[in-house]
């Protein structure tokens, strides 16, 4: 999605006020350095685990894009008797098997979804325990639903599995959504022209001889007799 795309200009101009007030009222430290993102951290972990629960991983997103949403409950551990989740859209967290239940395999499917689509990135596997494992990873994620556009965007998400007779199960699941601050930056960002790089270069050579020449008008000015 872009800024082009979803927003009028008055939105914009709204979005760049809040944004600047925000960042006004950030910690200076917050300025830029949430925006750094770093090489991934190697994280020793059983070759033979990690390449399990990455399959599981996997595979919960090949469930969710058949559509038929209540497999997913098969890659959960059924004797675990508080599940936790957390999906982003949710006003609380869901502790047990009845609200695990009814989000991911209602009654009735939601008459207004048309469609959903996921793509797990970028997993790391950490072993916490005697056959206990939590993994982190980005989750690429789209939607449609009825009368409207496709939406989409990149969710962190972490989850702690445990390694049963079926093998490793969900016990846990947490999305991490963005805050509003950065989501709106990544916008911003996201709608900057391919050829900004280059014009950004030239433009570093043209401020600079700017002020080379304000300075070289301020010398002389100081030097000038009164």
């Amino acid at each position: 999605m872009t800024v082009r795309k979803i927003l009028a200009p008055s939105s914009v101009a709204l979005l760049i006020s809040l944004t600047g007030i925000l960042l006004l009222a950030a910690p200076g430290s917050f300025a830029g350095a949430h925006k750094r993102i770093q090489p991934m951290v190697p994280i020793s972990v059983d070759p033979e685990v990690e390449a399990a629960v990455k399959a599981v991983v996997l595979d919960t997103a090949e469930r969710w894009n058949s559509q038929d949403f209540a497999t997913v409950l098969e890659l959960w551990d059924k004797n675990e008797p508080f599940p936790t989740y957390l999906a982003e859209e949710q006003a609380q967290w869901f502790v047990g098997w009845d609200r695990l239940n009814e989000y991911l395999d209602p009654a009735m499917p939601n008459p207004i979804l048309d469609a959903i689509r996921e793509e797990m990135f970028q997993i790391q596997v950490k072993e916490i325990g005697p056959d206990l494992a939590i993994a982190i990873w980005e989750m690429r994620f789209h939607m449609k639903m009825r009368f409207s556009n496709a939406i989409g965007e990149t969710v962190r998400v972490s989850a702690v599995l445990r390694n049963t007779p079926e093998g490793w199960r969900y016990i846990h699941w947490a999305e991490s959504p963005k805050t509003a601050m950065v989501y709106i930056e990544d916008l911003y960002e996201q709608d900057v022209d391919d050829d900004w790089p280059e014009f950004f270069e030239e433009a570093k050579k043209r401020r600079k001889e700017v002020v080379k020449k304000k300075k070289a008008a301020m010398r002389s000015q100081a030097a000038a007799p009164e």
